[in-house]
């Protein structure tokens, strides 16, 4: 049987392009399924190692071809890397035509993942000798180290990542995502096409606390994922008992002193795994060299860059690299011939030195009876005002370019709709009741609504009261969202715990879904959940950018009407994508979990 045109199209016995017969199942992932597969040109050409490890992809990479663009990048350069303690790629090509899956051929490793030989050989001899362990954790920072000094950087390292072959060698791979960021000594970085963080995740227990609070990717994020495995090799124990290192500092952990070790080597450890950037090794082969025990040795100093009082000019770019399994891993490119422009790397920080003041302003709230009885969902006065929508940055294009924009008075609901308020309507128009299975639903938000769905719920709306009710513009939920600051978010400029209900915001809620409306602060303007919970339908049509956009507040006619825009960010989203000018387009019928409604009247 052939592969020819989905990934779910496979089984142990195909053959892809009539060369790579797939004999044993590997590993299964995220991203895909590794196969053992027999090289049937390396077999007529009686090679004596006639087996390869295929990878085929997940439909993400068919249904993205900016995905296969940056991933050929990508491997291009990673073929380049000739390291013994690296796993080898060989190419990566497409079952059939444009559109069709994806896979990757690679060197074939037999052993075990350090995963599992952690599991296996050292928890139960609850760590090993400092002299095995330092075997095994030279190799992995040698390659770790080569990849570095050719400006690669890692960003997913964890026991997974690396793999013990039966002759004792060592080598680096990665199932997860690969970034590329700037150079800490130089500030140069490289752009490329594709974000994989929408087919990738984090590993909690091993990324940095600068990674899960949603910061820019350092090298400096590889050394305390690497930390974190050698003290996990020397102990059997993950240094904060696989804590994520964010709720690790807030706690006052500190990794165990370990007693068969002497003091620098416990220096070297602690500094590798430090919660901040600064206080870390600067760098893997700096951790190594000190944690054979000898000496402390001083750190380099980093380039200062230019600062405002609120941050650091910067930006991340992140690039395509997915690997699952007993596979490889792919870093990602640092050119470090190539400057950018200062507004460039204007990314999540919108710098400013107008200060942030959240003062206390006066919040009339309203409401309109409904002809079947009841109320319409509580509604807050916007006053007039001026603010400058957007950010400026060539990164960003679709945030910009950043423009003053006059709006009028407006109402906006206080809060997300919620399922009773939904419901009211549902049963009214004899329209499907999303989710009913969501226990007390009452005053959680509506969800797996579309853009029509929610259109109708504020035409029914606007019937039954005699006034003009409608979905927000872009400007004025923007407006409302910022309270009219040029800061980052609604609070500030900083990422902040426990300010909105979104993936590693530090929230006490379940972030596999929506929590309740009104459980966090509000922001100056009176409304909830501006910021995370369930991300919001707009009125406006898509457009590419804020070129061309009207000054006045209003719904931004034309565009492309097969989708709308969304704002405010989810549950689901991290907190560098609960931005104030963060916005997403899908599909006017489209329906998920994480889009809600929020709705604007019109005021005289």
């Amino acid at each position: 049987m052939s592969i020819d045109e989905l990934a779910t199209d496979y089984d142990v016995g195909s053959t892809i392009r009539g060369r790579f017969k797939l004999v044993k199942l590997l590993g299964t992932g995220g991203m895909g399924k590794v196969y053992k597969a027999l090289d049937l040109l390396k077999e007529e050409a009686k090679d004596r190692k006639p087996h390869v490890a295929v990878k085929l992809l997940n439909d993400n990479f068919r249904d993205h071809p900016e995905a296969f663009i940056s991933l050929q990048r990508e491997a291009s350069r990673q073929q380049k890397l000739s390291h013994p303690n690296i796993a080898t790629v060989y190419d990566f090509d497409r079952v059939g035509g444009p559109g069709t899956a994806v896979y990757i051929t690679m060197e074939l490793m037999e052993g075990v993942e350090i995963k599992d030989y952690i599991r296996k050989k050292v928890i139960p001899k609850k760590g090993l000798s400092f002299e095995k362990a330092y075997e095994i954790i030279k190799q992995i920072g040698a390659g770790l180290t080569y990849a570095h000094e050719h400006q690669l950087v890692h960003s997913d390292f964890k026991p997974s990542n690396a793999f013990l072959c039966n002759n004792g060698k060592v080598k680096t791979l990665d199932f997860g995502i690969a970034r590329a960021v700037e150079n800490p000594l130089t500030g140069d970085l490289t752009q490329t096409l594709f974000d994989p963080g929408k087919l990738g995740a984090l590993t909690p227990a091993y990324a940095s606390h600068e990674q899960l609070d949603g910061k820019e990717p350092d090298i400096r994020d590889d050394v305390y994922a690497f930390g974190c495995v050698a003290y996990e090799l020397l102990t059997g124990k993950h240094p904060f008992g696989k804590m994520p290192a964010n709720q690790a500092r807030e706690k006052g952990l500190t990794p165990p002193y370990i007693e068969s070790l002497n003091k620098i080597q416990n220096a070297a450890l602690s500094g590798a795994v430090a919660f901040f950037r600064a206080d870390r090794s600067p760098s893997v082969s700096h951790f190594i060299k000190e944690l054979e025990g000898k000496e402390l040795l001083p750190k380099p100093k980093y380039v200062n860059r230019k600062e405002s009082k609120m941050g650091v000019y910067s930006v991340y770019i992140i690039a395509l690299a997915l690997v699952i399994g007993a596979s490889v891993f792919f870093f990602t490119d640092i050119n470090i011939n190539k400057k950018l422009e200062l507004a460039d790397k204007e990314e999540i920080v919108v710098i400013t030195d107008e200060p942030l003041v959240n003062e206390k302003i006066p919040i009339i709230t309203m409401q309109d009876d409904l002809k079947l009885g009841g109320k319409s969902p509580v509604m807050v006065v916007i006053e007039s005002g001026v603010f400058h929508m957007g950010i400026t940055s060539s990164v960003r294009k679709n945030e910009g370019p950043r423009h003053t924009v006059k709006i009028k008075k407006f109402a906006v609901s206080q809060n997300e709709i919620t399922f009773d308020e939904y419901d009211i309507f549902a049963k009214a128009t004899q329209k499907k009741i999303p989710n009913p299975n969501v226990k007390d639903r009452k005053k959680f938000p509506v969800n797996f609504v579309s853009w029509n769905d929610a259109n109708d719920y504020t035409k029914w709306l606007s019937e039954q009261t005699g006034q003009k009710y409608r979905l927000l513009s872009e400007a004025e939920w923007e407006y409302m969202a910022s309270t009219g600051k040029k800061s980052t978010f609604w609070w500030g400029y900083e990422e902040e715990p426990n300010r909105a209900h979104c993936a590693l915001c530090g929230t006490k809620f379940d972030t596999s879904k929506p929590t309740k409306v009104s459980s966090f602060e509000p922001n100056v303007f009176g409304i909830y959940d501006t910021s995370g919970n369930v991300s919001e339908w707009v009125q406006d049509c898509w457009h590419e950018n804020y070129k061309d956009a009207p000054n006045d507040g209003s719904v931004w006619a034309g565009g492309d009407c097969s989708i709308h825009v969304v704002r405010g960010g989810s549950y689901a989203s991290p907190q560098q994508s609960i931005r104030n000018a963060k916005r997403e387009k899908f599909k006017t019928n489209k329906k998920l979990s994480r889009i809600g409604i929020r709705i604007a009247k019109e005021l005289p």
